[in-house]
């Protein structure tokens, strides 16, 4: 009786650690201000992740990030020119002040994935966002809003939900709070999948650009 109950309790402890690994392989999606489409990409392995930007109707590269979220360092990269550099760590951002913060009873499948809804309001900025949310391996994305500091609505608005571990957000809309909508995001797939060491390395050809 003990060795079955050794072999089971080893393959209890084999599911719940893979079931624990963070999130590998490729997440796009778009983002318009409702004038401009831009589509991207996040590229993520353990701490590391690359962001990058294509115009719409294009595959072509505009630009990437690399972002290591251990040591938070961050390396633009442009591939018309073929250059990159180091970018500087940015200042705080601090959550606007007055959030109003509502997680509705409303669920939905989006992508095949269950989300719950979160509305942000902030009345002196003369926004709301709300924000469908899957729970998942998505631990890197809070870590990845804190390095690049980014101070748009829907990554301060975003950042003031609580408990963030595990979750990421595949819709997102932005409205004044008259209803007129200046924004959205919108995961376009998912990929969970290995990832090559080499797309996170500058690439070779590549000059160093000193700001």
């Amino acid at each position: 009786m003990r060795p079955f109950l050794t072999f089971t309790s080893i393959l209890l402890l084999t599911l719940v650690s893979a079931t624990a690994q963070n999130f590998e392989g490729s997440i796009y999606f778009t983002k318009s201000n409702m004038m401009d489409v831009t589509r991207y990409a996040y590229h993520v392995k353990g701490n590391m992740v690359r962001i990058d930007e294509m115009q719409e109707g294009k595959e072509d590269l505009v630009a990437a990030l690399l972002v290591n979220l251990e040591t938070q360092e961050t390396i633009a990269l442009s591939h018309e020119r073929k250059l990159y550099m180091k970018r500087p760590k940015g200042t705080p951002v601090e959550t606007p002040k007055g959030l109003e913060l509502k997680k509705g009873e409303l669920q939905k499948s989006i992508n095949g994935r269950n989300c719950s809804q979160y509305r942000v309001k902030s009345r002196e900025l003369d926004r709301e966002l709300t924000f469908w949310v899957t729970d998942g391996n998505f631990d890197f994305f809070p870590k990845l809003l804190n390095v690049l500091k980014r101070k748009d609505h829907y990554s301060t608005f975003y950042l003031s939900i609580p408990d963030l571990n595990g979750k990421f957000p595949l819709t997102a809309d932005e409205l004044t709070l008259l209803r007129d909508k200046k924004g959205f995001l919108q995961v376009d797939k998912i990929e969970s999948k290995k990832l090559d060491d080499r797309m996170f390395a500058i690439p070779a050809g590549f000059e160093k650009v000193e700001k």
